[in-house]
């Protein structure tokens, strides 16, 4: 091989070498431009969703944010509210109850309300009688004030069996089974689910669901999120 042919050879290899280093650079410079860009979508999702999560409290005392009653171990009610305070609300669970237990009869299950509306004081009576039985009572029944029940939005449900009735067994019935399958469907939620009472201050409670609306309830299907979480309220 002549000295010319290797100049040559010399000059193509240190041309094709540049390029790969310059090629690397690039690609190297897109990633970490990329994800600077994520990281800040991020932030600014995080930020759009602080700034969204608007907590009102109404004319009648019920805290509302994005349009949904929110009572938990933070945001109460007066001792004077009733279902009556968001009467239309408490009329589309009651007609969405319905359609829910119709559906399952047809699948050959039966749902039965344990509980639904409770007062402040009914709930100030069941507060003080846990409070006899548990040292942790806080984590199995809300102070009076702060009950989902007195919104009369929740529902407590069994099937036929009375032995599961306000119980964890109630997790292995084919009612729950059913209820996990198919309330959203009817604008309900599992309200306290397992393994978020980090979050939502209760035991896990396979009988408690909560009528927020179909909105809601199909974007929390899967049961892994609770309404605090959804909410931003956490």
């Amino acid at each position: 091989m002549n000295t010319k042919n290797k100049n040559i050879i010399m000059i193509l290899l240190l041309s094709i070498f540049v390029i790969a280093i310059f090629t690397g650079f690039e690609a190297k410079q897109y990633i970490t431009i990329k994800s600077k860009q994520s990281s800040i979508y991020a932030k600014t999702s995080e930020m759009v969703n602080a700034q969204t999560t608007t907590i009102i409290k109404n004319k009648n005392g019920a805290y509302n944010v994005l349009g949904t009653i929110i009572v938990n171990k933070k945001y109460g009610l007066g001792e004077n509210y009733t279902y009556k305070n968001n009467q239309e609300l408490f009329d589309n669970a009651t007609n969405a109850y319905n359609n829910m237990k119709n559906a399952a009869q047809k699948d050959g299950i039966y749902l039965n309300i344990v509980s639904r509306y409770r007062s402040y004081d009914v709930q100030e009576y069941l507060y003080k009688s846990y409070e006899e039985k548990y040292t942790n009572v806080d984590i199995f029944s809300a102070k009076p004030g702060y009950s989902e029940h007195q919104t009369g939005l929740a529902f407590d449900l069994n099937g036929e069996d009375p032995r599961t009735s306000v119980k964890d067994k109630f997790e292995f019935t084919k009612e729950y089974e059913w209820l996990r399958n198919n309330a959203y469907k009817y604008g309900f939620i599992l309200r306290y689910p397992k393994g978020k009472s980090d979050i939502t201050g209760y035991k896990f409670e396979p009988w408690h669901y909560r009528y927020v609306g179909a909105n809601i309830s199909y974007k929390l299907r899967e049961g892994n999120a609770t309404l605090e979480e959804y909410l931003n309220i956490y």
